[in-house]
């Protein structure tokens, strides 16, 4: 009897020894979803078989059972566990922990920045004679590198929050200012944009996302993917793109106050001098680059990161030159 699509895909997801949740997350579905994909209740949207094909490291002719099957390359399992767990603040189902950024260099340099600041002005407040205490100039100052060094880096408004709060009362503590907000109005705003915060981060579940023939979703952003360039524009707003090429010379992101993914499996081939320039302030992105490609990443960041997780294939299919432009926000390229 000739196998179904269901039945190839569960059984390519349990060879991946995947779950069906695992399954979910890599796709931006639900998990009813893909239990009625595998019981050919529904068939899934025929913008995600090349993604189902790059998870299970197969064509997909072989996914759909046309021709012999081919072996091409592993996909390395990214599960949403891995991706949001460098957030600074964590949520478990036992409780909740709030620090600096994970990464260890942008940390090591908020400590520092904190320290130095601290120091800094203490010592003008004594040569200056200015009567300001050790507590007045710590906890304003403390507020204002917390936000600018992370304690949620996707939370770029509760961030910015934290930086003009925490410049206020310092500012006003020093007597530079001459107007009083005054606490019974700051006080309540904090609490309110911490606990919304927290809320969001605990309740967000993912999204299902449906694509229009160009490729963009239909969330509030501009996208386009065409000959051998793509570009992505968005202002409060985001969402995921699969990138459909079949070379990839160019690509443009611009993005401020919005999260975005990028996903780049759907490129077939990249060119000799292929650069993706990512534009970023009080934001996110996202960039999915099957591990056949080896990135070059290139950092330009204020009060920002740039990270590259993971690892190339050992034989490479060509490069692909990332540049991050951020300012208050995270690039995070994924090698999947």
């Amino acid at each position: 009897m000739e196998q179904t699509l269901g039945k190839r895909i569960s059984a390519l997801r349990k060879a991946k020894k995947m779950t069906q949740d695992q399954l979910a997350d890599q796709l931006s579905v639900t998990a009813q979803a893909v239990s009625k994909w595998e019981n050919d209740q529904s068939c899934p949207d025929i913008t995600m078989l090349p993604r189902l094909a790059e998870i299970f490291g197969c064509t997909t002719d072989e996914l759909l059972g046309i021709g012999q099957p081919q072996k091409v390359h592993e996909a390395e399992i990214v599960t949403r566990e891995d991706i949001t767990k460098e957030d600074g603040l964590h949520i478990t189902r036992g409780g909740f922990e709030l620090k600096l950024d994970n990464d260890t260099r942008k940390g090591s340099i908020g400590i520092a920045v904190l320290i130095l600041a601290v120091g800094g002005l203490l010592l003008l407040s004594h040569l200056l004679n200015w009567a300001v205490s050790f507590w007045s100039i710590l906890w304003p100052t403390t507020l204002v590198v917390l936000g600018l060094f992370g304690t949620m880096p996707r939370s770029v408004f509760l961030r910015l929050g934290f930086v003009l709060f925490g410049g206020y009362f310092l500012l006003d503590n020093l007597e530079v200012l001459q107007f009083d907000l005054g606490w019974g109005f700051v006080l309540p705003v904090i609490l309110l944009l911490f606990g919304a915060s927290l809320l969001v981060k605990a309740f967000r579940k993912p999204k299902s996302i449906k694509f229009n023939r160009n490729g963009a979703n239909s969330m509030n952003s501009y996208f386009q993917a065409e000959d051998d360039t793509f570009e992505c524009d968005n202002s409060f707003g985001g969402g995921k793109h699969y990138v459909e090429l079949p070379c990839l010379r160019y690509g443009s992101v611009n993005s401020s106050f919005g999260e975005n993914t990028i996903d780049l499996s759907g490129v077939q081939e990249v060119s000799d001098d292929c650069k993706v320039e990512v534009n970023l302030s009080f934001g996110d992105c996202t960039i999915l680059v099957p591990s056949r490609y080896r990135v070059d990443l290139v950092k330009n960041v204020s009060f920002a990161t740039a990270n590259l997780k993971g690892a190339p294939a050992p034989t490479c299919d060509g490069v692909i030159h990332i540049i991050a432009n951020v300012s208050f926000g995270e690039v995070t390229v994924w090698y999947i």
